[in-house]
């Protein structure tokens, strides 16, 4: 083993390794205005980190945004709905980047109609036009875009005050939307049994097991060669640890011939991370329209880089929220617990702790999301 090592770290390093580059601040030099705020959008969480966005440039100061139909997640997100949500959090990123440099954006969502929210569809998502304005002041909450992470590690012992998880609630601006929050022991410990219950729920189901392991990313290089996707790097795995799980344990091969194992260690993961969270939050709407799933998203993004301003780490857990029927029983039950409103919707849920950081998720190039009409 010792002989091996040295060169599995070294054989790592030979390239560089680029798909995080895009979460550096020294990237940000495109003269372009509308590709400079894009370089930031493409930051924004989305679900499975699987970048579901697709950018029309249709003038010199105005753009596009369409649901990429290449990128969904038709067993684990049948509706698109999180595919929505993941939309609404890249335009929140976009707005706070165009403000910060002088620039308010006009959004016009859905201008060829909006679908019924169970229906995906080739029309775009939001028309933008950036407007250069002197009155466009930047909010503080981007100065955290490149602190933000989804962070998988177990959380530690450490209870968050109440007074913290309210100033979460400064970070809200759509009144479409709620935001609740519990850190009662006794609760918490009961969203994490339905939360673990929800991913076995999940997971017994082979066609959304592959969808996932699909989206997994076994090693770096996967990581440079997709830029997308799931990896142990967010559980805080990393250094002789991670090339070690890569090298020996953790494999596409190993996981490709015994599915079951891969189902087991999501399982696994997903107990330890909910069974350590100190609080648990959910955002909640009144219906489920697609705007309202937009607007969700940005209200999530803007959350998310709240808590990273409070010092809190924070992971989205959505297994409980999806919309396939052998999840309708124990949703109906979590729903009840929470005393969600007939009719309203969970549209996320979180855990929040504090933890060390951890590595960025990789994000694809910015010209691979971009078509240009002219």
């Amino acid at each position: 083993m010792v002989s091996i090592l040295p060169s599995i770290l070294s054989g790592c390093a030979a390239k560089p390794f680029t798909a995080l580059d895009g979460w550096h601040a020294k990237s940000k030099t495109q003269a372009d205005i509308r590709l400079l705020i894009l370089s930031y959008a493409i930051l924004a969480p989305n679900a499975h980190n699987i970048q579901p966005w697709w950018v029309k440039l249709t003038s010199p100061l105005e753009f596009e945004l369409y649901i990429d139909q290449d990128r969904l997640l038709p067993e684990t997100d049948p509706y698109a709905r999180q595919i929505h949500i993941s939309h609404g959090a890249f335009i929140e990123l976009l707005d706070l980047a165009a403000r910060y440099y002088g620039y308010l954006i006009d959004i016009h969502y859905f201008p060829q109609g909006m679908l019924d929210n169970t229906l995906v569809s080739d029309k775009p998502i939001a028309h933008i036009q950036i407007i250069k304005s002197k009155i466009a002041e930047p909010d503080h909450l981007f100065n955290s875009i490149f602190d933000r992470v989804s962070n998988k590690r177990k959380y530690d012992d450490k209870p968050i005050s109440t007074d913290i998880l309210t100033q979460l609630t400064l970070a809200l601006y759509e009144d479409v939307s709620s935001l609740s929050f519990t850190n009662d022991p006794r609760l918490l410990k009961t969203i994490s049994s339905i939360t673990n219950s929800a991913m076995q729920i999940e997971t017994e189901d082979h066609r959304r097991n592959d969808e996932t392991l699909q989206m997994f990313r076994f090693n770096d290089a996967e990581l440079e060669q997709y830029r997308d996707g799931l990896s142990i790097d967010q559980a805080g795995v990393s250094g002789i640890k991670k090339a070690i799980a890569e090298t020996f344990f953790v494999t596409r091969h190993k996981a490709m011939n015994d599915k079951s194992a891969f189902s087991k260690e999501a399982i696994n993961l997903t107990q330890m991370q909910a069974d350590s969270a100190m609080a648990w939050a959910w955002l909640t709407t009144k219906n489920n329209t697609r705007q309202e799933q937009i607007l969700i998203g940005r209200t999530y993004a803007r959350v998310h880089l709240k808590a990273t301003e409070l010092g809190l780490a924070m992971q989205p857990l959505s297994q409980i929220l999806q919309e396939y029927d052998d999840m309708s029983t124990l949703q109906k039950r979590f729903f009840k617990l929470l005393k969600i409103p007939k009719g309203h919707t969970v549209q996320m849920l979180f855990r929040l702790g504090y933890a060390p950081t951890v590595r960025h998720t990789v994000r694809r190039k910015l010209e691979n999301i971009i078509t240009r009409r002219f």
